[in-house]
């Protein structure tokens, strides 16, 4: 528990700082993020076969030693290409102006990288499961990488919904000019800045409390969106503790044994309901101009996305018969154990903000 919470200690301030300075230091976690991911990623599949020779049992992944079969050995997949896979789905967030250019980006670079690596299992592959390597092959980079993507493609994001579109051209904030300094009867006017507007609240109180600077900055992550990635980041972690805590304090009923011991029924439903109350708080503190029952929508599906991520990973590591994906982080395994709720809550929550704003 120590580690853990050291860990976390040091871990989340990096993650928020990166999202609030925005890029590219938002982009470098990514990037490191996505290498990682898909290294722990290949290193899951399992390589090791038996081999029954005229017994007519199936092939199946080698669970334990001293197995009576012959043992072959899969070629290990090729890090170098799905890191770079994921690389470039990143990067195509990062560059993306628009969710169509986003998404044409997605679909190019995936069918350049199923072309690579068709050919790589075609020339360099040896082994008993050609699709279950092709699967880890393709869906690990793009994936992960995709799911990455989405983090740094929401600073596209313009953050104010459509909904709420009318009303704020209503509410453009004027310019006014300050009156000019007469001198010898030559006018010199001062420089002519925008006001900073005013907003229901959250942070477009920041005039009043820290100056016009800060409040600036506040006004530009808006425009790039981060707010939606704060959201998503912030009620993911909330999700993830209140499910942690839930469980620990009610737990009885498991959830998926053959996955996740760990995981109960109380657990999620502790997990659901801190998300909904972030998702509500983040929405009256951020200017995301939501509603109340849009950001409980928006809680109850990542309370619902969170532990599916989770468990999908759990069942990756039961198959590769590994506890943790890595051991990078101390108390807290590997990359993929810290981005399993995270990666499909950022494409739902990058998929909402496509849809909501203009």
């Amino acid at each position: 528990m120590f580690h853990r919470v050291l860990t976390a200690l040091v871990g989340v301030p990096v993650v928020l700082a990166g999202v609030w300075f925005g890029p590219p230091w938002i982009t470098v976690l990514a990037v490191v993020a996505a290498i990682i991911g898909v290294r722990e990623a290949y290193r899951l599949y399992p390589t090791s076969t038996r081999t029954p020779e005229d017994d007519g049992i199936e092939d199946t992944p080698l669970p334990v030693e001293d197995t009576p079969f012959p043992v072959v050995e899969d070629t290990p997949l090729p890090v170098l290409l799905g890191g770079a896979w994921a690389v470039a789905l990143v990067l195509a967030g990062e560059l993306a102006v628009r969710p169509a250019d986003f998404g044409w980006a997605v679909l190019g670079i995936c069918a350049v990288g199923m072309v690579v690596a068709g050919l790589w299992m075609i020339a360099a592959w040896h082994g008993q499961r050609p699709v279950a390597a092709a699967g880890y092959l393709v869906l690990s980079p793009v994936y992960i990488g995709g799911a990455l993507a989405c983090a740094t493609a929401l600073r596209g994001i313009d953050g104010l919904p459509r909904i709420w579109r009318a009303k704020a051209d209503s509410q453009a904030p004027s310019i006014s000019l300050p009156p000019s300094i007469e001198d010898d009867g030559i006018s010199e006017p001062f420089e002519i800045a925008p006001d900073i507007p005013a907003g229901d609240g959250g942070f477009w109180l920041l005039p009043d409390i820290t100056g016009p600077d800060l409040a600036q900055e506040a006004a530009v992550l808006t425009e790039t969106g981060c707010w939606w990635l704060l959201l998503a980041i912030l009620t993911v972690y909330a999700a993830d503790t209140g499910a942690y805590a839930a469980g620990r304090l009610f737990g009885r009923h498991r959830m998926a044994p053959s996955i996740s011991p760990g995981k109960t029924w109380e657990g999620t439903a502790g997990g659901m309901l801190a998300a909904v109350i972030t998702a509500v708080v983040i929405g009256g503190l951020f200017p995301l101009k939501l509603e109340i029952w849009q950001l409980v929508t928006i809680g109850v599906i990542l309370g619902v996305v969170s532990p599916i991520g989770d468990l999908l990973e759990s069942k990756v590591k039961r198959l590769a018969d590994a506890k943790d994906s890595g051991n990078l982080f101390p108390g807290h395994g590997g990359m993929l154990d810290r981005l399993d709720s995270i990666l499909p809550s950022l494409i739902v929550v990058y998929v909402l903000a496509a849809v909501s704003t203009p």
